[in-house]
């Protein structure tokens, strides 16, 4: 219960992400959060007691890796909507 409305926070930035990149306005001003909170969320998944309860060694790099790989894909479906 401690993470979800972090989580649902998340998804709900990336949906207005996609939004403001449809309607070609200013997304980076979710962008940049949406990233941030998607290294921030995966970290206290991975982490956290009530989670998969791994070592911050391990977590947090995938955490990482995780908002990098969400990041390449917003690029990619970026590039996909404006050569639509």
């Amino acid at each position: 219960m401690a993470w979800s409305n972090q989580t649902l926070a998340t998804i709900v930035l990336w949906a207005i992400t996609f939004y403001l990149l449809v309607e070609k306005k200013g997304y980076w001003i979710t962008l940049i959060p949406a990233i941030f909170m998607t290294a921030v969320i995966a970290n206290y998944i991975l982490i956290a007691p009530e989670g998969f309860k791994l070592p911050q060694s391990v977590g947090y790099p995938i955490g990482i890796g995780a908002a990098l790989l969400s990041t390449l894909a917003f690029w990619v479906a970026k590039r996909k909507i404006q050569s639509a």
